[in-house]
């Protein structure tokens, strides 16, 4: 099963691989989040706060269970 930017833990960080809906992918597109970049997730309170180098983004619930991703070595323990 893959994951989903919902599952990623604070502090923790992964890449985005793909989005499973082309709404999603064009309102990820206008942020500048592209499949292939590494995100971090520095605060999660319902919705999720990721860091893109010095950009932050605040995503819903929703849509972050639409952004599949593979979390780095580190997130795994």
């Amino acid at each position: 099963m893959k994951k989903t930017l919902y599952d990623i833990k604070k502090g923790g960080t992964a890449k985005i691989l793909e989005f499973k809906s082309d709404e999603i992918k064009q309102t990820a597109k206008k942020f500048g989040l592209a499949a292939g970049q590494i995100v971090e997730c520095i605060e999660k309170f319902g919705n999720i706060v990721i860091q893109k180098k010095q950009q932050q983004i605040a995503i819903g619930k929703k849509p972050a269970k639409c952004i599949l991703i593979e979390v780095t070595p580190d997130e795994l323990s």
